[in-house]
């Protein structure tokens, strides 16, 4: 009774902020994972990797979302936020709805250059991936550009 009452004031507070990114499941139990291509890279060139998540509980799983964008990339060095992608995503409420077992993939190809088109210089980095929901845990790899 009481994940009834805490499911019913989830979803009536993200009917009420509709400007805020509402996650609604019925279980928890999803999987998250970060792929990258490759973790050491040359200063100018692009990150190639996949954020997939899949659904390990017994029930089908629901993520809502308040834009276009499902999943969010950053990539910091600890003190700074360089990169955010996607950048731009539509003001439409969309959904993700995953049976027992089924995976969403997410593929995405970055260039190593901030939000003022500056080149990230040679260092050590985090890029953190999750589901744009603002419930989901955060997935990190390391990686340096050299």
């Amino acid at each position: 009774m009481k994940s009834l009452a805490a499911l019913f004031i989830s979803l009536t507070l993200c009917l009420f902020f509709l400007s805020l990114s509402c996650g609604v499941t019925e279980e928890e139990g999803g999987s998250l994972n970060l792929r990258l291509e490759k973790n050491s890279l040359n200063v100018g060139d692009t990150l190639k990797g996949a954020f997939t998540v899949t659904n390990l509980s017994p029930y089908t799983v629901s993520y809502r979302f308040s834009s276009s964008c499902q999943f969010e990339i950053t990539i910091t060095d600890g003190s700074k936020k360089y990169i955010q992608y996607p950048q731009i995503c539509a003001a439409v409420l969309t959904a993700l709805s995953l049976k027992t077992g089924e995976s969403k993939q997410y593929e995405f190809q970055i260039r190593l250059f901030d939000n003022y088109d500056n080149i990230l210089p040679e260092g050590g980095y985090t890029v953190e991936a999750s589901l744009a929901d603002n419930n989901s845990s955060i997935v990190s790899k390391n990686i340096i550009i050299r």
